[in-house]
């Protein structure tokens, strides 16, 4: 009897077991399909290159070109000649610390020179030095001073160390050579006469250069506000110019500079009386917010270079 009512319990056991283990071993067809077909990766997308960033996105595209100067990037514009007239190129150059396309009289001559038949080329200028910073502790407010101001009253104090300042007009003129050095190749398309025209610091920077025969002479010399920021320098401005082979215009404004207003009467005598026969200097007002006065200045430096450079 006991082991018929064993008999029956196992069969009972089994019985319920059965679905329960057909369930565990049966492998679902979907996973099935799955390993032996697995599903085709998707593809990464090839990224799009960031274009190089730019302070002249008003620009058109091809008007924006690059050189490079101990290894970093610098702008250059270029804007073709217009109209039947092909002549050659101006060569722009801002005041230092500005930009190629810097606000004011030189973006309107290069936007407005190129239907009288002249391509322009938009230079990045040199910068300057950061405005030195003196600062007085809070102790020292009420002491008396040890030493008296070595700067003249009536001059501005100096922007950098004298230590350091020949040292930063250095960098300033070296840059401009290796700048002036790659405009041969860009400007090759534009072939004619070359005319050079800058203004304020970059002016005086250009003068230097040429008198030491560092950059090669253009057919015509456009300069504006002439200076340079160190008083030596500045002084001996007038002659550097009046000795230049290359017809020159230089042109002076009432608002100028106070250091190229200092040296204007100089500059006009000393060519006088060297003789100078392509020097001329004219006074224009050149008022930033005077667009009618641009106008006149333009208009000078076409005549000028157009019947100077024999490129009528």
């Amino acid at each position: 009897m006991v082991r018929i009512l064993c008999f029956i319990f196992s069969c009972i056991v089994g019985i319920t077991t059965l679905p329960s283990f057909s369930a565990d071993t049966t492998t679902p067809t979907v996973n099935t399909v799955e390993k032996e077909n697995p599903p085709t990766p998707t593809p990464t997308p090839t990224p799009t290159p960031t274009p190089k960033k730019t302070n002249y996105n008003y620009l058109p595209a091809s008007e924006i070109k690059q050189i490079t100067i101990d290894n970093k990037q610098y702008d250059l514009l270029v804007r073709p000649w217009e109209g039947k007239k092909k002549l050659g190129t101006a060569i722009i150059l801002p005041a230092t610390n500005g930009t190629a396309d810097s606000p004011g009289l030189m973006a309107f001559v290069r936007r407005n020179i190129n239907p009288a038949g002249w391509a322009s080329l938009g230079v990045t200028p040199p910068t300057e030095p950061p405005t030195a910073n003196f600062a007085t502790d809070a102790t020292e407010v009420t002491s008396a001073g040890a030493a008296q101001l070595s700067a003249p009253s009536n001059k501005p104090s100096p922007k950098v160390k004298p230590e350091d300042n020949n040292k930063h007009q250095q960098e300033q003129e070296d840059f401009l050579v290796k700048s002036m050095s790659q405009l041969d190749a860009i400007g090759a398309d534009y072939a004619g006469k070359r005319i050079l025209i800058t203004a304020d610091q970059s002016a005086g920077l250009l003068i230097s250069l040429l008198s030491q025969k560092k950059i090669a002479n253009p057919d015509v010399l456009i300069v504006i506000n002439p200076y340079r920021e160190d008083e030596q320098r500045n002084q001996a401005l007038p002659e550097l110019l009046a000795k230049l082979t290359m017809p020159i215009l230089d042109i002076q404004s009432p608002d100028g500079h106070p250091a190229s207003l200092e040296t204007a009467k100089h500059r006009k005598t000393l060519a006088v009386t060297l003789e100078s026969p392509n020097y001329r200097q004219t006074t224009l007002a050149l008022n930033l917010d005077n667009e009618s006065a641009w106008q006149n200045c333009l208009n000078t430096i076409k005549g000028f270079a157009a019947r100077m450079s024999g490129a009528q």
